[in-house]
């Protein structure tokens, strides 16, 4: 597990703060904490597959049984804004290369929309073109 990623309970949690879920052995999916409690827990705003675009959901939806981890607070925006601003875009579709759980958290959190692990995959897959192509 790399450094970066903390284990985490839902409680106390800033509405706001980035949360993760390993979906695969090197992808996250990723989620914001919302200030909506459900079950005594809170609720996370993400852009899955799953929901089929960004939706807000019970903290143990969004865990899928696995162990959830914080990612931080990347902005210096207010949570209201954080909340807000993804709120926002509850009802748009998913789509993995232009508007997954990444770039959600990018737009939320007002950065540019990124998703460094689209970029990664992209990358990996050019690398192993072009050593297909050398090796012809």
């Amino acid at each position: 597990m790399p450094a970066f990623l903390a284990p985490v309970t839902s409680s106390s949690l800033l509405p706001g703060t980035v949360v993760s879920i390993w979906v695969f052995p090197f992808f996250r999916h990723k989620g914001i904490v919302s200030d909506q409690f459900f079950g005594g827990n809170p609720m996370v705003l993400s852009n899955s597959a799953r929901a089929k675009g960004v939706a807000e959901e019970p903290w143990d939806v969004f865990a899928a049984g696995q162990q959830v981890f914080v990612e931080g607070y990347p902005s210096g925006l207010p949570p209201s804004a954080v909340i807000y601003r993804a709120r926002s875009q509850i009802g748009s579709t998913y789509d993995l290369l232009n508007w997954n759980c990444e770039h959600l958290i990018s737009y939320a959190h007002g950065s540019p929309l990124k998703s460094p692990q689209v970029a990664f995959v992209m990358a990996a897959a050019l690398i192993a073109g072009l050593i297909a192509v050398a090796a012809d």
